[in-house]
């Protein structure tokens, strides 16, 4: 035998001594099931936790569990947990947990007691704050806003309420889901129970939550993009990103199913029922939203679309969360509006503090007033500059053209505040004297656009003094502007209690013949006026003279008021004097609802619930027209019909052709007919054979001011 044969055999000899010496397949596999399988990270952690007993704790006393991440530190989006998934073994154990951080199971966090309305609104608006926060840290993070939903292999497997958990500080419960798996398959559904109080009903403390993002293919999330803002057309200032949906509408927490109307002219039916008067929404920089129930459907398509075209901006539906709470804990107490309704009765010996919180546009970049011995050195050195350049203005009749070369001259010293504010007093004064109002009110409204002078308490002034130098009757050209500015004035005046100062400026303006041009024979929908101009500028001078002692009435009961916040009496006064005189109704309804007049508190409670469709705006039109057909002429009969009226203009705008639209169209042309039996009513009227834009104010007029330097003021025409 060879050495390479023997070799050969002396290899392959072990392998045939081998054979069948080891164990049978069946004896590997009972060894196997005999050996202790070591336990996993997670289930030595969960070990002593599930031997605790579970702490009974409520959702208002829950806090954060940890703070949001900071850049960079979390997983991205399209990563899988840290922890190693749960294997099926395991998944018995998760379902045992007794909680997650800082997170009881849904069960054990349930109020002993159902929430009153007041606390759930509170709970809403807070969870509404933190999670546009959330969204807000997770696009700075990223670079984008959360996806509707995280895919795997073209499938939705959990929302985006679960991808900004560490937004919300709950790190530890966005690791125990397995982002592979679909939302209800283990060990994602145990989770469910788990579901954070931020996404929690304060309604039905389940695993449901009511927050959805606008996920149609033409909203801000459709078609599961990941939006940054250079791609949503209209602004993130004007587009929706969040939005809470009715019960009905509902959905697991963890579910990727959200905001997405089959029919955009039916968006209304997934929000508006559960909170009084509308909706909580937040818009995509963040801002928490407090959508009104008069809000169209258009309009709601509108803000939720993110494509450029329809030109809404979001002032035209945003309210402030806080109408909600004002709205919610105004009954059965008034104690809330004590403080405010002390502030505003008192407020006409400070007119410039209380007007401030009227005006509800903020007019940019206005320079601080200089201090005043800064401004009386300025005007010393002013006029020693132009003293005798005045002078032969006055004596060549050239006063307007040294005022516009003044005002020039200001608005060229942005270095030097004090100069071009005396600058410009010097130009409104020789405005003044030129008897050019054109000229004046544009100057006067530079100057406004310039400092951040009281814009109400600058036109009064201005206005009185104007009328005392110059005699408007004989100015004929002059008079229709000056009355106009004079009923916007007033119209700020009233908000501000001046009842005096608005007073005097309807006083101040000048008889106008109704041949003169800008004047309207028609009212509304072409009805026929009754009134003339003279005739109504006489009743509104008597109705101020009347109102103002009224309000001196009001005032002297303040201290009485405050010592007696449940005193149901001097509750619907007040709340008589806000809606009706002042036309109020954000303070003065709670007030009323709160009041000793039954029949008026019951349709004032009514009221404050709001209306989801034109069917239930037409309703409460009728309530409030009830209540007027029972009144004398005046100010109240004239303030329930003014809130009728409001409501009908709110269902003509939804109300398709029928009998109800007949019935709301004559009730409205009722309205508008009538003799005005208020301040308010009055100068409505005298607006509309004027022109007049009621919904703009002084703000409005200063801010365009602002673009359109040396313009003509009277800027402010309805269209």
């Amino acid at each position: 035998m060879s050495w390479r044969s023997w070799l050969l055999f002396m290899t392959a000899m072990p392998v045939v001594l081998c054979i069948g010496c080891g164990p049978s397949k069946e004896e590997l596999m009972m060894q196997a099931a005999r050996r202790t399988r070591p336990k996993s990270a997670d289930e030595r952690e969960e070990q002593p936790k599930s031997a605790e007993k579970p702490e009974q704790r409520s959702v208002a006393e829950s806090a954060p569990a940890s703070p949001i991440p900071k850049r960079g530190d979390s997983q991205r989006v399209e990563d899988p947990p840290k922890a190693d998934s749960p294997s099926s073994e395991s998944t018995s154990e998760v379902a045992v947990v007794a909680s997650v951080g800082a997170i009881k199971p849904i069960e054990e966090r349930k109020p002993a007691t159902p929430l009153d309305e007041s606390q759930r609104n509170q709970k809403a608006v807070e969870n509404l704050n933190r999670l546009a926060e959330a969204f807000l840290a997770f696009k700075e993070d990223k670079g984008y806003y959360p996806p509707s939903a995280h895919v795997k292999a073209g499938i939705k497997t959990l929302s985006w309420r679960v991808l900004i958990l560490p937004y919300l500080g709950h790190q530890d419960l966005f690791e125990r889901f397995d982002l592979k798996l679909p939302w209800n398959r283990s060990p994602n559904k145990e989770l469910l129970a788990f579901i954070p109080d931020v996404y929690v009903s304060p309604e039905r403390f389940d695993e449901k939550t009511n927050w959805m993002v606008p996920a149609d293919r033409k909203y801000m999330f459709g078609e599961n993009r990941y939006p940054k803002d250079r791609n949503i057309d209209d602004g993130i200032d004007n587009t929706l990103m969040l939005v809470e949906v009715n019960d009905e509408r509902a959905v697991e927490w963890t579910r990727p199913n959200d905001f997405s109307p089959e029919d955009p002219n039916r968006v209304k039916e997934w929000v508006g029922g559960l909170r009084s008067g509308g909706t909580l929404a937040a818009w995509a920089n963040g801002w928490p939203a407090f959508i009104a129930k008069s809000a169209s459907a258009k309009q709601w398509q509108n803000a939720l679309t993110h494509e450029s075209g329809d030109g809404q901006r979001a002032g035209a539906v945003h309210k402030e969360p806080d109408a909600l709470l004002a709205s919610s804990s105004a009954s059965p107490s008034v104690q809330p509006d004590v403080a405010k309704v002390a502030e505003s009765a008192e407020s006409s010996a400070k007119v410039g503090a209380s007007v401030s919180a009227v005006e509800e546009v903020t007019i940019e970049n206005r320079l601080k007033l200089p201090p005043s011995i800064d401004i009386a050195a300025a005007e010393e050195k002013v006029e020693q500059l132009f003293q005798k350049r005045v002078l032969q203005a006055k004596q060549n009749q050239t006063l307007a053209q040294l005022s516009k070369e003044l005002l020039d001259q200001s608005l060229s010293m942005s270095d030097d505040a004090a100069g071009a504010y005396a600058l410009q007093s010097l130009a409104i004064d020789l405005a003044m004297d030129s008897e050019d109002y054109t000229l004046f009110q544009t100057v006067l409204d530079q100057h406004a656009s310039t400092f951040e002078v009281e814009l109400y308490q600058l036109n009064r002034d201005a206005l009185l003094e104007f009328a005392r130098r110059v005699d408007l009757e004989k100015k004929a050209s002059e008079q229709l502007a000056f009355t106009r500015r004079a009923l916007l004035a007033i119209r700020h005046g009233l908000k501000s209690n001046d009842f005096d100062g608005v007073t005097k400026l309807a006083s101040a303006i000048p008889p106008i013949s109704e041949s003169r041009r800008g004047f309207r024979r028609t009212g509304p929908a072409g009805q026929a006026t009754t009134a003339s101009p003279e005739k109504l500028v006489r009743l509104l001078q008597k109705q101020l003279l009347a109102a103002n002692k009224q309000y001196q009435q009001a005032a002297g009961k303040v201290s009485e008021f405050r010592d007696n916040p449940s005193d149901a009496t001097l509750a619907s006064a007040f709340g008589r004097f806000y809606c009706f005189l002042k036309g109020d109704w954000e303070t003065g309804l709670p007030l009323v609802a709160a009041g000793a007049s039954e029949k008026l508190a019951r349709v004032a409670k009514r009221d404050l619930s709001g209306a989801s469709d034109a069917g239930d705006a037409m309703i409460l039109g009728d309530l409030w027209w009830e209540l007027s057909e029972g009144l004398p002429p005046g100010i109240y009969r004239q303030g329930t019909r003014d809130r009728a009226g409001h409501w009908y203009e709110q269902a003509l705008n939804e109300m398709p052709e029928s009998l109800d639209r007949l019935h709301v169209q004559a009730r409205v042309k009722e309205w508008n007919s009538q003799d005005p039996g208020s301040p308010l009513a009055t100068i409505r009227s005298l607006n509309r054979r004027l022109g007049l834009n009621e919904a703009v104010g002084l703000e409005q007029v200063v801010a365009k001011k602002q673009t359109q330097a040396n313009a003509p003021g009277d800027d402010y025409e309805d269209g």
